[in-house]
């Protein structure tokens, strides 16, 4: 699925003095032990919504499973078991060919350098922090139902800095990079991982000002695991940066061959407002031939009294028919009713305006390539 770069001496080495042979002789090995690669996620579909902004909408639709991304990664081994690495990722629409993210940005997912050993990986740069991971470790609705399958919901005054909605991927588990940030992430002691973030705010005279910190630990057991992550994300957009966004995630998930079950709970709070939203998703996969996949999910979402004691149920189920190992044709359905004092229902996309009712329907089919 990765294609490689090859990374090595070029023909016009004789022309080289002696001691450019020489020196060119003696890396050749740390050359050869070094690698670039190639990747990506390729989708585009067409989608119904019943109700965006009172009138219904179809529309060509950017990889619903997962985003459109290129990544560039590469490592080498410095010996004694270290290496080298460093990724870049851009996210792009499909539809438009333009690059997503903050204007001006060319690698929108994440771009980070370190190095890795066997007790770890240490990187610095535009990284996710870990509320991704419990989406990546299968926690998460969102793993199996993707970007309709994160959690926003009739919540427009909770105030995520990013994005659009007000409530925009509210618990980060679809993906939000941070940038300035050192990370740490711990190899696999007998099914234990764990690590830590910090970005910095980047604001002269006050270190934490605009700052974020993440934590998690995950422990995988047989057929089954459990795992946890916390975020605190700072905003300049909130209270002059000295307050953000708050994140933490509990999950668990097993394996009953041919069904795969998950289930993940997250409490967000906005620490300027007071505003939180506590959400539990539970899914359910089966793959029913080596072929066939069925995902279904069950989300509530429940605002507290600053955001009008809003709450929303949501169902969400997607059919895959594996073509190859690489590509796939689907179907998603997702619909969800809002409740509450003049609640909107608003599934997870990036429709700019939420429904005009405390009900929203989406339907979409939709390809996928992964190189």
């Amino acid at each position: 699925m990765e294609k490689e770069i090859g990374v090595g001496i070029g023909k016009d080495v004789k022309l080289l003095g002696g001691m450019g042979v020489l020196l060119l002789g003696c890396s050749s090995g740390a050359y050869a032990q070094s690698s670039v690669s190639m990747s990506g996620f390729l989708g585009a579909g067409i989608g119904y919504t019943s109700n965006v902004g009172g009138h219904s909408s179809v529309s060509e639709t950017n990889g619903v499973l997962r985003p459109n991304t290129i990544s560039i990664q590469g490592k080498e081994d410095l010996g004694g078991g270290l290496q080298a690495l460093f990724y870049l990722g851009t996210l792009f629409s499909m539809t438009s060919g333009t690059i997503l993210g903050a204007p001006g940005s060319l690698f929108s997912r994440e771009s980070y350098v370190g190095l890795s050993d066997q007790y770890g990986t240490l990187t610095l740069g535009q990284q996710r922090d870990f509320m991704f991971d419990m989406t990546v470790l299968g926690y998460s609705g969102g793993y199996y139902q993707g970007l309709w399958g994160a959690h926003q919901g009739p919540f427009p005054s909770f105030g995520v800095p990013y994005v659009i909605g007000g409530s925009y991927d509210f618990d980060r588990l679809n993906g939000e990079a941070l940038n300035n940030a050192v990370k740490f992430k711990s190899a696999n002691f007998s099914g234990l991982t764990f690590g830590a973030m910090y970005g910095f705010g980047g604001v002269a005279s006050s270190f934490g000002n605009s700052s974020s910190s993440s934590f998690t630990a995950n422990y995988e057991f047989g057929s089954g695991g459990v795992g946890a992550a916390y975020t605190e994300a700072k905003s300049p957009t909130i209270n002059h940066g000295n307050d953000g966004i708050r994140n933490l995630g509990i999950g668990a998930k097993y394996l009953l061959a041919p069904v795969r079950f998950s289930v993940l709970g997250t409490i967000s709070r906005n620490t300027a407002t007071g505003a939180q939203i506590d959400a539990v998703d539970a899914t359910a996969s089966y793959d029913f031939t080596p072929f066939w996949n069925l995902a279904t999910t069950y989300t509530y979402m429940n605002g507290n009294h600053v955001l009008n004691s809003a709450h929303a149920n949501q169902l969400d189920a997607t059919l895959t028919y594996r073509l190859s190992k690489r590509t796939a044709v689907y179907g998603t359905y997702v619909w969800q009713k809002a409740s509450g004092e003049g609640a909107l229902a608003r599934i997870n996309s990036t429709l700019t305006s939420p429904s005009s009712s405390d009900a929203q329907t989406m339907v979409g089919i939709s390809i996928m390539h992964i190189f």
